[in-house]
């Protein structure tokens, strides 16, 4: 059922003298739209009396949680962590309820699907079908308690296109046929007694006429949402729609509006560094860092996609302005990749930007590229990781790979950022500062090398606190780069920019550990200036 669309859940139970239960099916919306009517169902005494009256169920239910984005888990306890709970569950696209189970002696009372077919994707494939089991009375809400939530029609993600906010109708199984403007968002209810093992029903709960008037409100908040066309908040926000169709046609509109590029400034520096065999400066408009580095991001992104061909080979270390152009890359644009990380030094700040957290993310992009994790060992030496690799022969293979890769994505690190790279590794280890490193020479790093302001890679150094650092150093080194740079069949582009940059980036410039720049206007001035 993965990926098909409709939800699954499922419960194991040991069945009870009297077992009544309500399947709720959902269509046109996703799994957070059964957050409110659980909550209610079992959190809130205004909607189940039995939570104040009922002695098997006055201490309450446990809630688990998952985080849907980062598949995390969370086990909150009402009455006394409601307001931990509502946190999360608030926040129906992210966070969805799962499970809830009586606390007296932990007997399951609900499950919800939660499968999200834009998370199992990667992209608009169309839209959830969310199901729900809930087991009623005995030492659970009774079946009015449970049914209740469903007279108010609350707003839920969902309805055309899984873009848009809409009520959830309850209907009768007769009418859940969502049709205005493929909705609203609608909920059927089947009741079944389960008796020996089989299911006796289903009964068609959502067919009593005391839910016509929820009905009717749901029609008038369909009408109301409808007026504001694709404004917000009927649409929903940008953020919400990562995995509609909307990041393509966002894509369709960055391409049309092209970057000013400065190509005096493109010519100057090809002069002063000829081994560049392509400069590219854009410019942002303003000096802000963000502003900046999203641009960048955005003209690199444009680059890869002119330059890369079917089956290439890239490599990627990592980095905020790497992430940041991944963010930009039009999904599905580029076919048969293998993507490899540039460097495998165990850096514990700020995971999410790795050189393996960067393949893994733009594996994303692109649904049939290969994508190679590799371990980050805590290993003394390069050598020292290599001879563990030795033990599985099929990974040490993908290992050695890295440095025979077509395209190298490479980012410039700065002593002041706070971003990972060399110094966050020497803060880790040695408890370096900027300032320590800076005292020793050290004005930048490329791939967790570090460079001096001669453009020389600080590998051999003779202050022992840098050979100790360089030796941890696992990955493609300042060398190894400079001699792919003078392979022509080779592109190693570096995608840098901001001023706090401008002496990193002139040192790697000086030690022609690329052959491509993408860069701003700000900086390329300072570097022409000298």
């Amino acid at each position: 059922l993965r990926g098909m669309g409709p939800g699954f859940a499922e419960m194991e139970i040991e069945e009870r003298k009297s077992e009544p239960v309500i399947v709720f099916l959902a269509d046109k919306t996703e799994p957070g739209s059964w957050n409110f009517p659980l909550y209610k169902m079992f959190a809130d005494p205004f909607n189940t009396a039995g939570l104040v009256i009922d002695p098997s169920m006055h201490r309450g239910f446990r809630f688990r949680v998952l985080d849907v984005f980062e598949n995390k888990e969370w086990v909150l306890s009402c009455p006394e962590d409601m307001y931990d709970l509502l946190v999360l569950i608030g926040a129906s696209g992210r966070y969805v309820i799962t499970h809830i189970y009586r606390k007296k002696d932990n007997e399951v009372a609900a499950v919800a699907s939660s499968q999200k077919l834009g998370l199992i994707a990667g992209r608009y494939v169309g839209k959830d079908d969310p199901v729900m089991i809930v087991r009623c009375q005995s030492g659970f809400p009774a079946v009015g308690e449970v049914m209740e939530p469903f007279a108010f029609p609350h707003l839920v993600e969902g309805w055309m296109r899984g873009s848009h906010h809409g009520p959830l109708m309850p209907v009768s199984f007769a009418d859940a046929r969502p049709i205005r403007f493929d909705g609203p968002p609608r909920v059927i209810a089947a009741g079944f007694q389960l008796c020996r093992g089989k299911l006796i029903g289903p009964v068609d709960l959502f067919s009593d006429v005391a839910y016509d008037e929820a009905r009717k409100e749901a029609s008038r908040i369909a009408t109301y949402m409808r007026r504001h066309g694709p404004f917000e908040p009927h649409r929903l926000g940008l953020h919400e729609m990562e995995y509609t169709t909307l990041p393509q046609v966002m894509a369709f509109i960055f391409e049309k509006s092209a970057i000013p590029r400065r190509s005096d400034l493109e010519d100057e520096l090809q002069r002063l560094f000829p081994h560049l065999r392509e400069v590219r400066v854009v410019d942002p408009g303003i000096k802000d860092f963000d502003a900046v580095q999203k641009t960048i991001a955005r003209e690199a992104a444009h680059y890869v996609e002119e330059v890369v061909w079917p089956g290439a080979k890239i490599g990627l270390s990592g980095g905020k302005t790497i992430y940041t152009m991944i963010t930009y890359l039009e999904p599905e644009r580029l076919t048969g990749l293998h993507l490899y990380p540039l460097t495998l030094t165990p850096i514990l700040t700020t995971p999410g930007l790795t050189a393996n957290a960067m393949v893994g993310m733009m594996s994303t992009k692109y649904p049939d590229a290969t994508a190679y994790n590799l371990p980050t060992i805590p290993v003394t030496s390069q050598e020292e990781y290599e001879k563990q690799m030795a033990a599985n022969p099929e990974m040490l293979k993908i290992y050695k790979d890295i440095w025979q890769v077509d395209i190298m994505i490479l980012g410039v690190g700065y002593l002041t950022g706070p971003l990972p790279g060399f110094r966050a590794l020497a803060q880790q280890e040695l408890g370096l500062s900027a300032q320590d490193l800076a005292a020793k020479g050290v004005v930048g790093e490329i791939n967790h090398t570090p460079i001096n302001a001669q453009g020389e890679p600080m590998l051999d150094s003779e202050d022992q606190d840098l050979a100790a650092l360089t030796r941890r150093v696992i990955g493609v080194k300042a060398l190894e780069l400079r001699e792919r740079a003078a392979d022509p069949n080779k592109y190693l582009i570096a995608v840098a920019g901001g001023l706090e940059k401008t002496e990193a980036i002139r040192a790697c410039l000086k030690g022609r550990y690329f052959n491509i720049l993408i860069t701003d206007a700000y900086v390329a001035e300072a570097l022409v200036r000298g």
